[in-house]
């Protein structure tokens, strides 16, 4: 109680106290000493209900916040529990996530190993082969007994381009872009139509050399094809591509990117099944990344690369044709072995409007291969004509210089602390 009402309470009990011994003496003529004895007899009576009472109150109020400690106690035991289990949860995940980025990383270790023996190996051939095809020096002939004047040296050869180089020069150039990470990743945009909205985007490999000269697929697979290079090119443009998807699914969960796969990688015993491992460790970007074959390489799989699709398939990867020159096709055999899609250049489709026997005509194709979940991607439209007569033939995405050049991704958006991706413009 506040001193207040301590205070009322008192007067209450002080006042009629005293008011009784004068009316005592007053009205019965008691002697002033009994009077006054009697007056505080009644204080004391009066004191005394006026503590138990406030006992009584205070008994309540204590009563009443233990009720409160003991609830706030309850929920105080409850927060700590919740709080333990989900510590408990996050150190299982953190274990979790932690040893699944481990296994991620150890299996690229893996593969880079792989791929730096694979440089070894063939800068080793490569060098056994010059020194093989290199003249012998006879060891009769003297050595010379002057040496040539610094005025009479004559001036380095210029260097030359990627023109002028001829294979052995090129296959050193690619060994030394791979070697020093010289691989840089553009990508096209796969477009629907006519809405010409970003689906889908390719991954392309582009290789610098020292001077910063670009290789084009066109010339350095002609050469690192046969000296069995295609692996690494191969696995780099995997391990970019698999850095842009996941940039692209934390803006775009229905986001996908093509990456192409050569049929030499497809065959190798030592590349194909430690990319698989790898793979095994990212099955999460099933529904982002698309592998892309081209139709040579599907048209002649053999036992080895067809074991090769069905280990990819197996674990969720949809697949992509492409570089089709012929529309003899088979929709229900390519859904079986996984393929999601197949792109045809503009030209292709156009000129097989009227096809000879045995070839599906443009005009059937699109609705055949829906039929058998398969999407058709008109590829290398480069003119609005073009576009017009795809729309005639229900082409619903579309991928060329007309809708956007590849353009190469900045190496800074690739690190896993960038806050978006990033494509550098022409």
């Amino acid at each position: 109680m506040s001193s207040i009402k301590h205070s009322a309470a008192t007067l209450l009990y002080v006042l009629p106290s005293i008011g009784l011994a004068f009316g005592a003496i007053e009205l019965f003529d008691f002697d002033p000493k009994l009077a006054a004895l009697g007056g505080l007899i009644a204080c004391l009576l009066g004191a005394e209900a006026h503590a138990a009472i406030s006992r009584s109150i205070e008994r309540k109020q204590v009563r009443q916040e233990l009720q409160e400690l003991t609830s706030l106690a309850a929920g105080l035991s409850r927060d700590l529990d919740d709080a333990a289990d989900k510590i408990v949860e996050m150190e299982e995940r953190f274990e979790r996530e932690t040893a699944e980025r481990m296994e991620r990383i150890f299996s690229e270790i893996r593969v880079i190993e792989s791929l730096v023996k694979r440089l070894a190996e063939t800068r080793a051939a490569s060098t056994v082969a010059v020194a093989t095809e290199a003249p012998a020096i006879e060891a009769s002939a003297p050595a010379p007994a002057y040496t040539t004047p610094e005025s009479d040296v004559p001036p380095p050869a210029p260097e030359r381009g990627i023109e002028q180089m001829d294979d052995a020069e090129l296959l050193d150039a690619i060994r030394r872009s791979l070697e020093t990470n010289r691989v840089d990743l553009y990508l096209q945009p796969v477009v629907s139509l006519p809405q010409r909205k970003v689906l889908y985007y390719e991954g392309l490999s582009r290789l610098r050399t020292d001077k910063g000269e670009l290789i084009m697929p066109r010339d350095y697979m002609r050469v690192a094809e046969p000296a069995g290079m295609m692996p690494a090119v191969d696995n780099i443009l995997l391990f970019r591509c698999i850095q842009v998807v996941r940039k692209l699914a934390q803006r775009n969960s229905k986001a996908g990117v093509f990456c192409n796969i050569s049929a030499f990688s497809l065959l190798d015993s030592d590349f194909f099944p430690q990319f698989i491992e790898y793979m095994q460790h990212n099955k999460d970007l099933a529904q982002h990344l698309i592998f892309e074959f081209s139709q040579m390489t599907v048209n002649g799989a053999g036992p080895v690369e067809q074991a090769s699709f069905e280990a990819l398939a197996a674990l969720g990867f949809r697949f992509s044709m492409d570089q089709v020159t012929s529309l003899k096709l088979d929709p229900k055999v390519l859904h079986d072995r996984n393929f999601r899609f197949v792109k045809v250049s503009a030209e292709t489709l156009l000129d097989g409007r009227q096809m000879a026997s045995g070839d599906i005509e443009a005009g059937d194709l699109k609705e055949l291969l829906r039929r058998n979940g398969i999407q058709l991607i008109a590829d290398k439209v480069e003119a609005e004509r073009e576009v017009v007569d795809i729309l005639d033939l229900n082409v619903e995405l579309g991928q060329g210089f007309l809708f956007g050049e590849p353009r190469p991704v900045r190496e800074s958006a690739l690190r896993e602390d960038a806050p978006a991706l990033s494509i550098a413009a022409d």
